[in-house]
């Protein structure tokens, strides 16, 4: 069966979805959609019928691209309010050999009755396996052996976090797998072999929030947030030049660069204010003003991550849609240390760095798939014929939570 998964990461700003195929470790984007998002702020709906109509258009965008309906996703959820444990787990192995369906059980063994009422499940990401008193692993299938443990970061939020996002996209018939924290998936999107053995931090800065999440060996153990983000930028350069949001917006993605002394000034752009007079913008101008934000918010970010954690961290990985801006990875180099980068995305079809979530989530579900021994595509058979031919021919050339989690883990 080919593993075609489709991403949602419903933000503050923008929505964006992603659909990819899983072959192996590879994944190949068969669409991607972004538009502007409605009815949020700060991760909180306020409007769920402006933003129910945001992500409609999103669908069909995305369904006009594919030529198909989208009937499930995985959706990409805040973590505002996550709260990670460590948890253990041990039941017998069915067989004598470890199975994905063992895997499964000893997962929920460990998530349950690990939180409160009022909080749901989202992930419960295993740290090790040991089959009977063997040396840990990460994945203990084909192993023999008559009991299996495993130790897992269970991860939950409050429901009142949580249920809006599943309830707004269910309302449009769309069906949810499975969801994982925006942070996490950054994490899967953007990760290597040699990141899962380390301890680092992702640094997203969305719309109008800036999340900074810890990750021990893959597993995020620690985040939070700063409530400021890109449209901060688009504020500022709309009170300095009396213009309007959108044309701030406009300038800070077609003209202006990060970093002022990259700029040229020679380089000018003519613009009405509100008051409908003409003005000349030079480049270098409205780059100092988006640099002065932007360090800002790289600096709360750097505060952050000090009261998150005393341990020495290996990375600091920035992702974002506003880390495309040219000369980014210079203010990073800047602010932060040594071994903090700017993300850049490669994946052809989703190459900018708004779609990290989005994808990641789709790497995440494949990997928890490949542990469960989990044969899941999002499309029917017949469908994804049609879907991938293009993709071959190019390649040739060149809770309710809860009840996500148990039905996804149902071994009957």
């Amino acid at each position: 069966m080919n593993h075609i998964y489709t991403g949602l990461d419903i933000g503050n700003d923008q929505i964006k979805i992603v659909v990819a195929e899983a072959e192996g470790s590879d994944f190949y984007v068969l669409a991607s959609t972004s538009i502007r998002s409605a009815g949020m702020k700060k991760n909180t709906i306020y409007d769920s019928k402006k933003l129910k109509e945001a992500l409609h258009k999103a669908l069909v965008k995305t369904e006009e691209k594919l030529s198909m309906k989208i009937r499930e996703v995985i959706l990409c959820v805040p973590a505002n309010t996550a709260q990670m444990t460590m948890e253990t787990g041990l039941v017998n192995i069915r067989t004598g050999v470890v199975r994905g369906s063992d895997v499964v059980a000893v997962l929920k063994d460990a998530a349950y009755g690990s939180y409160e009422t009022d909080r749901e499940l989202v992930t419960c990401l295993p740290i090790s396996f040991t089959v009977d008193e063997e040396a840990a692993v990460a994945d203990p299938k084909d192993e023999e052996g008559e009991k299996l443990f495993a130790k897992a970061v269970v991860a939950t939020s409050s429901k009142s976090e949580i249920y809006p996002y599943i309830d707004l996209v269910r309302s449009l018939g769309v069906n949810i797998t499975d969801i994982v924290y925006n942070t996490q998936a950054d994490y899967y999107c953007v990760t290597t072999k040699e990141l899962d053995r380390k301890m680092g931090c992702i640094i997203n800065i969305g719309g109008d929030v800036t999340t900074i999440a810890i990750f021990n060996k893959g597993i995020m153990i620690k985040n939070s947030f700063l409530p400021v983000g890109s449209s901060s930028v688009d504020k500022d350069i709309s009170y300095i030049y009396k213009v309007d949001l959108k044309v701030a917006r406009e300038l800070k993605e077609t003209f202006a660069l990060s970093v002022g002394r990259y700029a040229d000034y020679n380089d000018t752009k003519e613009v009405t204010t509100k008051e409908g007079k003409k003005i000349t913008i030079q480049q270098p101008e409205i780059s100092e003003v988006i640099e002065s934000r932007l360090k800002e918010i790289l600096k709360l970010a750097k505060n952050e991550i000090n009261h998150l954690t005393k341990r020495e961290i290996s990375y600091i990985i920035v992702v974002g849609g506003i880390s495309e801006l040219a000369g980014f990875n210079y203010l990073v180099d800047d602010v932060l240390s040594r071994n903090a980068s700017c993300f850049n995305m490669q994946e052809l079809g989703a190459r900018h760095n708004k779609f990290t979530s989005a994808l990641g989530s789709c790497k995440y579900f494949h990997r928890k798939c490949m542990l469960s021994g989990k044969d899941i595509s999002m499309f029917k058979e017949e469908e994804q014929d049609i879907l991938l031919e293009p993709k071959k021919k190019s390649t040739a050339n060149e809770t309710m939570i809860n009840k996500f989690f148990y039905n996804f883990f149902d071994t009957n």
